[in-house]
């Protein structure tokens, strides 16, 4: 289970539970899923999504950016124990293995063996290098497929054209 913790203006450390079958908004503005209460935070600030086995973070063009692990950032995936900042409201990224409160409880034995499972399968889980030499883990099961792009000045004439 993904959660998003933040520590507002006020100090009060809150939690929202992330599901990977809706984009998430973040942002001053009541309408928000994530809404804090900062002055330096864009009514509609950033949106968070699970493409291709991660949660992503978009910055949506906000007027005081978007902060990663203290990295002023456009769009970045979230993994374990990453530090966000929007305006002066602080918040980190947890990825926990699912605990027998989240499954159901009609049948005991079954929760057990769920989160037994979810246990033996979470140390598997593929992982890849990003380019700054991170290791980034899928938050799911689900295969990652590593990515790189190069800058417009790198690729040649021939590279541009249609094929």
């Amino acid at each position: 289970m993904a959660k998003l913790f933040f520590v507002g203006l006020d100090g009060a450390e809150r939690s929202y539970r992330l599901q990977t079958h809706r984009p998430f908004t973040v942002g001053r503005d009541p309408g928000n899923d994530i809404i804090l209460r900062d002055p330096k935070v864009s009514r509609h600030h950033a949106e968070i999504v699970f493409e291709r086995g991660f949660f992503v973070l978009h910055d949506l063009a906000s007027a005081n950016g978007t902060y990663v692990n203290a990295r002023r950032v456009r769009v970045a995936p979230l993994t374990h124990g990453i530090k966000l900042r929007m305006g002066n409201s602080h918040g980190r990224f947890s990825e926990e293995l699912p605990t027998e409160a989240d499954a159901p409880t009609d049948d005991p034995l079954a929760a057990v063996a769920a989160v037994a499972a979810a246990s033996s399968t979470a140390s598997s889980a593929p992982t890849f290098t990003a380019n700054s030499g991170e290791v980034l883990v899928p938050t799911t099961q689900n295969r990652a497929y590593p990515f790189a792009t190069q800058p417009h000045e790198q690729l040649s004439p021939d590279d541009l054209k249609k094929k």
